[in-house]
């Protein structure tokens, strides 16, 4: 792991080369369709008299998102807020408390175990997940911040618990991105009369990214209370990536932690995904007293640049190996190849591109929809190997398809790779319930499909002005006389700041006074190379607060 002032000086060097060519390049837009997602224009950010009176200026529901997905300590010390349709990040980040990357499906499907009611128009929460599979088992488990779903579920005298409940995260296919593609997903908006879906989902808590929202589902619990709060954040004096250390960092036991363990461990409980941090909505494995090594398929780099980078073989990563166990034969599953040849041939000539991306480009492949119909092959050979819902045992198992994450990121939500990898992603669906009415039995099983985020639009539909991490870092920097053996900034993410309060007292500054620098910025000093401003004077955020200040605000 490298030392915590090593990534401060990195981040500092970096910040300052951004700044420097963030006006030599030209942005190229992405394909999208021509129907408006946002408004075309920002409109002026008036400056608050204080950091307080800026928190407090924000949608109710934003600073509540907000307060609930952080904690003082592994979060960032800085709370910062890009003016919508504006957002912060490199390529489509989708991380903020906004409604369009917060509201997600959760639709329950299950004969027998779930009433065909259709749309539901309340407001819930990715908390609510875990005490609805509770409830399904019959189990008694306390959701710190959820609760279960009881109006979608059978009475409980008229049903016996599930053989197998089945938790499907359509990972960055949030409800902005379903709608923007009404048409191509027929296989679920053909199941909703046949389940419950709720037309007011969302996460409830802010930042909207992978390693908190899969915990919140695993544990009921926002994440200022389970303490997985971002893609990175400070876990003993080090800024990282939450799992690097172990699921020890997820402080709340999950469902299936408790349910298992309470259970001798009879279930078969496990994960099929990509990330450890996808892990957190199955639980701590081993690591959780009572449990056990539960399954756990995954491929994430270790020591990687990016969060999210995959390598090109399953396996646990060496934090992770000792508390669960990944089969060895998930690697001898047929390869992706014949997948992506598939896609390949798709437009009529087999040219080794994806459309006009070459696949060598592209992982061969694995960041196309050609990863579904392959992780839909891995799924089954751990169903039927591992005999999820083969006795009378209720079993648990935990699925994330990335694909629409990775092709967000890469190509926005407006994109036509987006819709053709909901079209895969809906084509699987359909796959899924037959495999399991085969393997478990029709009427025998339930489901629970949802999303941990929604995506960014392309910002030549939404009218966004894309904030850079580097060049705010260095503006900050610049204003405040930060030097790399001192910076300001330690590290930068889309939602916060981890700024070094050490630094600021020798200058006789505080957190107000960043906070205050952060609001006054401007599309000149936060566009990193490539992005062009188009009003370099309009400011680009509408608050920046201390987050522990978050505690005495009186609207909070």
């Amino acid at each position: 792991m490298r030392p915590h002032r090593s990534i401060r000086a990195v981040a500092w060097f970096v910040a300052l080369v951004a700044v420097a060519a963030a006006c030599t390049g030209g942005g190229e837009a992405g394909s999208s369709p021509d129907a408006p997602v946002g408004s075309a224009e920002v409109d002026p950010v008036r400056s608050p008299a204080t950091p307080a009176e800026a928190a407090c200026a924000l949608p109710g529901e934003q600073l509540l998102r907000i307060w609930r997905g952080t904690r003082v300590g592994p979060s960032g010390n800085l709370q910062i807020v890009p003016a919508e349709p504006n957002y912060m990040g490199a390529g489509f980040s989708h991380a903020g408390p906004w409604d369009y990357v917060q509201e997600v499906p959760i639709f329950l499907y299950g004969p027998g175990f779930v009433r065909p009611t259709g749309a539901i128009d309340r407001p819930v929460t990715l908390a609510d997940i875990a005490p609805t599979q509770a409830s399904l088992l019959g189990f008694d488990f306390h959701a710190p911040d959820g609760a279960p779903l009881d109006e979608a579920l059978v009475p409980p005298g008229d049903r016996d618990p599930p053989r197998l409940i089945v938790t499907l995260v359509w990972d960055g296919a949030g409800r902005n991105v379903l709608e923007t593609w009404p048409e191509d997903w027929p296989t679920l908006r053909g199941l909703i009369p046949r389940g419950a879906w709720y037309d007011a989902a969302t996460i409830g808590s802010s930042p909207s990214n992978t390693p908190p929202t899969h915990a919140t589902i695993g544990t009921g619990a926002f994440p200022r209370r389970h303490g997985v709060i971002d893609t990175y954040q400070l876990v003993d004096g080090e800024i990282q990536k939450p799992l690097d250390t172990g699921p020890d960092v997820l402080r709340l036991p999950t469902l299936a932690d408790l349910y298992d363990a309470a259970m001798d461990n009879e279930p078969v409980v496990g994960v099929v995904a990509t990330l450890g941090a996808h892990a957190s909505m199955l639980g701590h494995g081993a690591s959780w007293r009572g449990g056990d090594r539960d399954i756990a398929v995954m491929r994430e780099l270790e020591d990687a640049e990016t969060a999210g980078a995959e390598g090109l073989r399953w396996k646990l990563t060496e934090a992770m190996r000792p508390w669960f166990t990944m089969p060895s034969y998930v690697n001898d599953v047929p390869g992706i190849e014949t997948d992506a040849r598939e896609l390949d041939r798709a437009d009529g000539k087999l040219d080794g591109k994806w459309g006009v991306h070459p696949l060598s480009q592209l992982q061969d492949g694995f960041q196309t929809p050609a990863r579904v119909p392959y992780q839909m092959r891995i799924l089954r050979a751990i169903v039927e190997r591992e005999g999820f819902g083969a006795d009378d045992v209720p079993d648990l198992l935990f699925v994330n398809m990335k694909a629409a994450d990775s092709i967000g990121h890469l190509y926005s939500v407006n994109s036509a790779e987006m819709a053709e990898t909901v079209r895969a992603l809906d084509e699987s669906l359909g796959e899924m319930i037959a495999m399991f009415d085969d393997r478990v039995g029709e009427g025998e099983w339930a489901l629970i499909l949802t999303a941990d985020h929604g995506h960014q639009y392309d910002p030549a539909v939404s009218g966004a002005f894309q904030i850079g991490v580097p060049a705010l870092a260095a503006t900050l920097e610049a204003r405040f006389g930060g030097t790399p053996e001192a910076p300001i900034v330690n590290r930068g993410r889309p939602t916060q700041l981890w700024i070094d309060e050490g630094t600021l007292a020798t200058k006789g500054l505080t957190l107000d006074d960043v906070s205050t620098a952060v609001m006054e910025a401007t599309q000149a000093g936060t566009a990193d190379a490539g992005v062009v401003p188009t009003d370099p004077d309009a400011r680009v955020f509408s608050a920046a607060f201390p987050t522990a200040a978050m505690g005495s605000l009186p609207c909070l």
